[in-house]
């Protein structure tokens, strides 16, 4: 899930309506002096990936909130079509206080969303902005966490729709004929523009939407941590559209399982240390995804410090101005590195082929260049994306596996697709034109990283 980047996001909301199971001492105010953290959990499941939403909701519940933690979500379920019978078989949008033993249950909600007047389109940015503003409103906290939850790109889309799919045939509930007519789920979503895919609207979140709603309401201080559970979101466009309004960036360079994040682990340990800060509540979101998966898939997770964006997108506009104006050698030499690492989603079918490693990509170029200012150059945008780079995981095959083409899987990815054909079939490239002016993306207009591919690809 380029510059902004993709898969699950989590919420819609405002209202106050009560009506939930368990402990309410904290639900609106009580405590709001000694509360520590909120986490916002924004969870578009109005797509295929409502059964594994269901499921990620249950994992928070095992852990809930509690006096110092507040874990509140806006979930969606789709109406147009079903993928689950589970929890109540109910369609629409609600908002939660997450306490132990919560169940993603109408009658366990505190607000309906449709009847308290706020949008339901999890697909626009308004809702979003809502669910924020009624999050910091009745569950006020010295620091925020928003987790955006849903489709980043491609193969979310694929595994979730093959599960979900098996899930219904176990229990009898489709006829082969059934599922033929299944419709198909939103196309696509471009991994370096959008995210959170709303089917019941057609709508979809763009990234540049999402940096904007950001910035509007945490403008006296800055968001703690922002993170994707969906795919392919971990990428430096993305990182820099969102730094001045955040601190901290938690996202996949890769696809990920439909199974998402485990919730349970990490807010384990964040209720039992509160008044931990964003960096280590990063470290272990990325611990919790690394035990979860191991060696299993190609899976990454990385925890980005944003306040080390600005450096790292100078380092690499410097190192791509002097490679543009090199001549052709060196561009010759940055294509073959690109044709030695691989994309991130190449492993499904049909493959996605435009975002790499950002670091693989240059010890690549190092190794084809006999260029000693520009190999000096290249190494040190790898020195200063290390130090943005707070925690990060990836299975071994996402790594450097011999006799493979190597991912890397350092931190980051960047846009850089395999070939001019690829550019021009990406559904979303015209975002890194920078003549662009429909949400346009901040680093392409702002850096000399788009100037050059333009070389690269000969544009």
């Amino acid at each position: 899930m380029g510059s902004n980047l993709v898969r699950k996001w989590l919420g819609v909301f405002f209202g106050a309506v009560f009506g939930i199971a368990g402990s309410t001492a904290w639900a609106q105010g009580d405590g709001d002096a000694g509360r520590e953290w909120t986490v916002m959990v924004y969870m578009n499941a109005k797509n295929n990936l409502e059964p594994f939403a269901l499921s990620n909701f249950h994992s928070m519940a095992a852990v809930g909130s509690t006096p110092k933690v507040s874990v509140v979500a806006q979930l969606g379920r789709p109406s147009s079509y079903r993928y689950t019978n589970e929890d109540g078989d109910w369609s629409g949008v609600y908002r939660f206080l997450v306490n132990k033993s919560t169940k993603p249950r109408t009658e366990q909600a505190l607000v309906d969303v449709a009847k308290s007047g706020d949008s339901t389109d999890m697909g626009s940015p308004l809702a979003l902005k809502q669910f924020i503003q009624w999050s910091k409103k009745t569950h006020p906290a010295k620091r925020y966490m928003l987790v955006i939850w849903n489709h980043g790109q491609g193969w979310r889309f694929q595994l979730a729709a093959n599960k979900a799919l098996k899930l219904q045939s176990s229990r009898g509930n489709l006829s082969p004929q059934q599922i033929a007519t299944i419709p198909a789920t939103t196309p696509s979503v471009g991994g370096y523009r959008a995210v959170s895919s709303d089917d019941d609207t057609g709508k979809i979140l763009y990234n540049r939407e999402v940096q904007d709603v950001i910035a509007a309401e945490f403008t006296t201080s800055k968001l703690d941590l922002l993170g994707y559970d969906a795919c392919l979101m971990a990428m430096l466009e993305t990182a820099y559209g969102v730094a001045p309004s955040v601190n901290v960036m938690v996202g996949s360079q890769e696809l990920e399982p439909g199974s998402g994040w485990r919730y349970a682990t990490w807010l384990d340990k964040l209720v039992a240390k509160p008044d931990m800060g964003a960096e280590d509540l990063s470290k272990a979101v990325v611990e919790s995804y690394r035990q979860q998966y191991l060696d299993e898939y190609l899976t990454t997770l990385s925890a980005v410090r944003l306040s080390a964006i600005a450096e790292l997108a100078k380092s690499l506009s410097d190192f791509s101005d002097a490679v543009r104006l090199a001549g052709d050698v060196e561009l010759k030499a940055l294509r073959k590195a690109r044709t030695g690492v691989s994309a991130y989603g190449a492993s499904v079918s049909p493959p996605l082929r435009t975002s790499v490693d950002l670091s693989a990509l240059l010890k690549a170029y190092e190794s084809n260049s006999k260029n000693a200012a520009l190999k000096n150059k290249s190494a040190q945008v790898r020195a200063d994306l290390a130090k943005a780079i707070i925690s990060n995981y990836a299975s071994e095959r996402s790594q450097y596996p011999e006799k493979e083409i190597p991912y890397g899987s350092e931190g980051l990815a960047i846009y850089y697709p395999e070939t001019p054909e690829v550019f021009q079939k990406d559904y979303f490239h015209q975002g890194y034109l920078k003549q662009n002016k429909d949400r346009p993306v901040d680093f392409v207009q702002k850096e000399k990283w788009a100037d050059l591919l333009y070389k690269l690809l000969e544009l």
